[in-house]
């Protein structure tokens, strides 16, 4: 667990909160304030309400009180040991692939179904994407669908745009609820966006509509609770390349781009020490061009996704080096994601104190994984892991090569994570505790997800904290040990549904154990 966590620089110890974090409008949360969108009316203005259905994180403050001895911890993802998953291995792939979107799950045929894009240039000016699909989302097939001749040979697995045989085809998904027509949704285009639908999710069809525009990168997810599309698009922001937002309700209209997330001076700072930590470590692949002067640090792309009550953010750092030179133009550097959380899409927190989420891996025979890492669209959940898929691309520039796009190797990769396990509260030796912000519970069992080489224990208490409701104590409470993604946390003799209508808190004792998550059934 340790070996791929990452702790905060300080510990939250004896710190408390202020109330105005109440306030806070949760879109779609099981915890809401009054007022707050999608919510049900509270008993008076400020009090949360924990609900039934959905999962409680740690990824910021917004729920804490009263935190003692405790250490908030951003964890990677393992890298899947069988990487990479798909790789450029047809003559119509080109040395290299990439993917900015998850796997997804077609119920009717009972596959997962993947599209990616091909670095490859030819005479025959096909642009399209390659399709692959497969039954366990780890062995993928590329199968030969005959649908776009290229150089006169159709035995490929390439799909297309009615009339548009040069389309440049990105961020295919499946939107199951859509009419047959429209059941595939994409879009086309290096340079702006413009959607296209698909019935079968091989042959599509450009919208009537405007495009949105773009520079060469995007993002594109489904909001189930406020029912609209996020598209992350790419613009210039303070300090170069910078995430901004467009939204849609039917993928025909599309709200004006506007600014959520950019770099700043602190990220510069940090850049700047990285990148000369891994110049001066001979593990890893250096940038060709290395330029302290022209250090510079933007943000290349960025998904948002839902996730419990709140949406995460995976910010592709760009850590650039230095300007390559002409006619190749642009700069050498690194490309890796970190983790950022947001409550309404427009104010974020970066989490882990700004380390990365998933670093680019060591130099070693194969792998590619070591230049870039371009995280897709979401996670996919599997049992109790989340897998996030991504493209692995072994340098950023390489010099004295007869073609840009051959520049670079790269192919489609797996990392794995537990359920709800992007951060953790952890509790050392000397056992610290975390208290709730004051609420009202509506459910009959409290559930925990945590792994506990000592133990986790709860109380209750009134909502200030001071004292424990009679039969709430710790001695009362049937500690937790061990790893569980998901376990009830009970209390002998006494059941959660008595605390109906009640404002109170929960505390949490930690002691060398990790708190993923809590949630009420």
């Amino acid at each position: 667990m340790a070996r791929h966590a990452r702790m905060n620089d300080r510990l939250l110890f004896g710190r408390r909160l202020g109330t105005a974090t109440l306030l806070l409008a949760v879109i779609g949360s099981g915890m809401r304030s009054e007022g707050a969108p999608g919510g049900a009316s509270s008993p008076s203005p400020g009090v949360l309400i924990l609900r039934p259905g959905e999962r409680h994180l740690f990824l910021d403050d917004f729920m804490l009180a009263d935190v003692s001895g405790v250490q908030r911890v951003m964890h990677q993802p393992v890298k899947y040991s069988g990487n990479p998953l798909v790789r450029a291995d047809r003559p119509t792939d080109g040395v290299a692939i990439e993917s900015r979107d998850a796997p997804v799950w077609d119920e009717r045929e009972q596959v997962w179904k993947m599209w990616y894009f091909r670095t490859v240039e030819d005479a025959s000016g096909v642009g399209g994407a390659g399709y692959a699909r497969s039954r366990d989302g780890v062995a993928w097939e590329k199968p030969t669908l005959g649908l776009v001749a290229v150089n006169g040979d159709r035995n490929n697995n390439l799909v297309t745009v009615a009339g548009e045989p040069a389309a440049f085809i990105q961020h295919v998904f499946l939107d199951p609820a859509a009419p047959e027509d429209r059941r595939f949704k994409g879009f086309i285009g290096s340079r702006d966006r413009h959607p296209i639908i698909s019935s079968d999710g091989l042959t599509f069809r450009r919208l009537p509509v405007a495009p949105i525009a773009s520079q060469d990168e995007s993002q594109v997810n489904w909001d189930p609770v406020t029912r609209q599309y996020l598209l992350t698009v790419k613009h210039n922001g303070p300090f170069g390349r910078a995430v901004y937002l467009s939204l849609s309700r039917d993928f025909e209209r599309w709200s004006e781009p506007s600014l959520i997330y950019h770099a700043d001076w602190r990220d510069q700072e940090l850049g700047a020490q990285y990148l000369q930590r891994i110049a001066a470590d001979a593990r890893y692949w250096r940038p060709t061009i290395n330029v302290p002067a022209e250090y510079n640090v933007d943000i290349y792309n960025m998904p948002v996704f839902r996730y419990e009550g709140v949406y995460i953010g995976l910010p592709n750092y760009f850590e650039s080096s230095g300007r390559i030179p002409p006619p190749r133009g642009n700069q050498d550097g690194i490309n890796s994601p970190k983790l950022a959380v947001s409550r309404d899409l427009q104010s974020w927190t970066r989490v882990g104190d700004r380390d990365h989420f998933i670093p680019i891996s060591p130099l070693s025979p194969g792998a590619l994984d070591t230049g870039q890492i371009m995280v897709s669209s979401h996670p996919v959940r599997r049992g109790e892991e989340l897998w996030f898929y991504y493209s692995g691309i072994n340098v950023r520039y390489r010099p004295n090569v007869a073609r840009v796009i051959d520049e670079y190797e790269s192919a489609i990769y797996l990392a794995k994570l537990r359920i709800d396990g992007f951060v953790s509260l952890r509790g050392a030796v000397v056992e610290g505790f975390v208290d709730t912000l004051p609420m009202l519970i509506e459910g009959a069992s409290l559930w925990i997800n945590a792994v506990a080489a000592g133990a986790v224990a709860a109380e209750v208490t009134e909502p200030d904290g001071r004292k424990i409701l009679e039969g709430w104590d710790r001695a009362s409470c049937v500690q937790v040990t061990g790893d569980h993604t998901r376990t009830e946390l009970r209390w002998r003799g006494r059941n959660l549904a008595e605390l109906a209508g009640k404002r109170v808190r929960l505390r949490f004792h930690l002691r060398e154990a990790d708190l993923f998550s809590f949630w009420v059934q």
